[in-house]
């Protein structure tokens, strides 16, 4: 509020009136001047000063007045964590064809205590969907509409999906690698290259990992139904979160992950998790950075992954495949292994410190570009003649070998399209 003074010798007799008025829209403060006895030089001093005051306390008793959002706090082991997270993905996508000459050949079958290594980067997309329901709760949620926040996904996500994933899924068909043939009363239907396709961009089909977008459109959608859950009271948060790990363990992921709507069900607890993770991160982080909470969580993660390997001797995902129905087949070890991993990590990744700092932010910042690329380029390694395949003949050799190619020619793609697009390269590749 601005302050002035009468002018020096000015007389006035002066009575204030101050009315204050309180209501769902706001403080409204009103002043009246009764009584004057000034002159005229000195009433119009006055009646400059009440104005700009009353201009000043009514704009303070808006109700958008001081409450601007605050500036969105950066977590930077979440940042860290989203680097990982991809580069898990890439490897734990890599290690089957990095094992064998050839992609028919299984390479579970090669190796023993090895597979410990694929169990811990097998399903890495959970470390995925739990960060999205940590920066769902953390940068959008009371900050941006329903609306406004599926547009943003529609065009960052949905749009690099659609210029993708089209080319190749017309490949794919014109190939004569994929048909969906339609049968109604024991008849078979002529194949349709339309409905090729929509079986194709609904499930990811084309290439390895797309089946990730279908998906997590569907979570997209029910944002609505997640702004409800944290609505709600701690206990019954507590009490969806519980169900929702339950109907996991009872869905499992389907075959190939070609149904979107069953890796909902799935992976639906990740993203609750995430969202709760984030409302509660200083009193958990409080516990997760201790060094010796830490190694606890680095010995069950470890032993988890040798159960798998050599007890269940499946390093890899528990699936429905179809005809299955929807009984019991099977503990899904994966997804508590997924939870233990996910407070290692966060534990971990908080100490991050020094020159690691600075490539796992490029990864980060460059993540959604590298989960569009990585697929075609994999899809191209595994065509090219043996000679050409980067293979050393070692598992692990050729596990870090393959890893390291894909990662490093995909990030270059990338660099490369948002060098040549610009702005633009978020509607291309996502990033």
């Amino acid at each position: 509020m601005s302050r002035r003074r009468l002018p020096r010798g000015a007389a006035c007799s002066i009575n204030l009136l101050v009315g204050i008025n309180f209501s769902g829209k706001g403080v409204v403060v009103d002043i009246l001047l009764i009584q004057p006895f000034a002159s005229d030089k000195a009433m119009s001093e006055f009646a400059s000063v009440q104005e700009d005051g009353l201009v000043a306390l009514r704009d303070a008793a808006r109700p958008e007045a001081g409450l601007a959002k605050p500036a969105r706090e950066r977590i930077a082991y979440i940042e860290y964590f989203r680097a990982v997270a991809i580069l898990l993905i890439v490897c734990g996508h890599s290690y089957a064809v990095s094992w064998t000459h050839f992609v028919d050949e299984d390479p579970q079958a090669r190796v023993t205590w090895l597979n410990v290594i694929p169990a811990l980067i097998t399903g890495g997309t959970a470390y995925f969907v739990f960060i999205s329901g940590y920066l769902y709760r953390q940068v959008f949620y009371g900050r941006t509409s329903y609306g406004a926040f599926m547009q943003k996904k529609a065009l960052y996500v949905g749009l690099p999906y659609l210029i993708l994933a089209t080319p190749l899924a017309i490949a794919e068909m014109s190939l004569g690698h994929f048909s969906v043939t339609a049968v109604k009363d024991g008849v078979a239907y002529s194949a349709s290259y339309f409905v090729d396709f929509i079986v194709l961009f609904s499930t990811g089909r084309m290439v390895t990992a797309y089946w990730y977008i279908p998906f997590i459109f569907l979570v997209f959608l029910a944002t609505p139904l997640f702004d409800r859950f944290i609505e709600l009271s701690r206990g019954r948060r507590a009490a969806v979160l519980a169900l929702s790990v339950g109907v996991a363990l009872w869905v499992v992921r389907p075959a190939d992950n070609l149904n979107p709507v069953q890796c909902f069900f799935y992976f639906a607890n990740f993203y609750l998790f995430g969202i709760l993770f984030c409302e509660y991160r200083k009193p958990a982080m409080a516990v997760l950075t201790r060094p010796a909470v830490i190694a606890a969580l680095g010995v069950l993660l470890l032993a988890i992954g040798l159960s798998q390997a050599l007890v269940l001797q499946d390093p890899g995902n528990l699936e429905r495949f179809p005809g299955q129905g929807w009984g019991p087949v099977g503990f899904d070890v994966m997804l508590f292994q997924k939870y233990v991993g996910i407070a290692l990590l966060c534990g971990v990744l908080a100490h991050t410190a020094g020159w690691l700092q600075r490539p796992l932010s490029f990864v980060a910042d460059h993540s959604f570009g590298l989960f569009f690329t990585h697929g075609i380029v994999l899809a191209v390694l595994m065509r090219l003649p043996e000679p050409l395949s980067p293979h050393i003949g070692v598992p692990m050799a050729d596990l870090a070998l393959y890893s390291a190619v894909v990662i490093a020619v995909s990030l270059a793609i990338v660099v490369l399209v948002k060098q040549a697009t610009g702005r633009y390269s978020r509607y291309i590749i996502g990033c």
